[in-house]
């Protein structure tokens, strides 16, 4: 498993946009992968959807919306078991350095 690297986004073109997907992408692999094995159905379905929305990225805005996604994992009805929970917090935590980011930039323009 490796470790998210710290966003350092100055300014929100597409090869930033590419990067953030590259890089939440394996991690996010790791994750449905781990729960197609595992035995937790609900999960894997609520993941796996996220995973084909972060693939159909193509701005800044559809990333941010499938950070918002991610971020009603804790509204579903289902539970994650502790390495899920891990790679799970792990991708959550990168995505809203990530967002932070994006409004810090955005905040610093204006």
């Amino acid at each position: 498993m490796a470790d998210l690297p710290q966003p350092n986004i100055r300014k929100h073109n597409m090869s930033t946009i590419n990067d953030v997907v590259a890089e939440l992408t394996p991690v996010l692999k790791e994750l449905v992968a781990y729960l197609a094995v595992s035995s937790q159905s609900e999960a894997f379905d609520f993941f796996s959807h996220v995973q084909r929305c972060l693939g159909q990225v193509t701005n800044e805005e559809a990333l941010l919306e499938v950070f918002i996604m991610m971020s009603m994992m804790a509204f579903q009805d289902f539970r994650l078991d502790p390495m899920a929970s891990m790679l799970a917090d792990q991708i959550l935590a990168h995505a809203e350095q990530v967002s932070h980011t994006f409004s810090a930039d955005s905040s610093s323009v204006n």
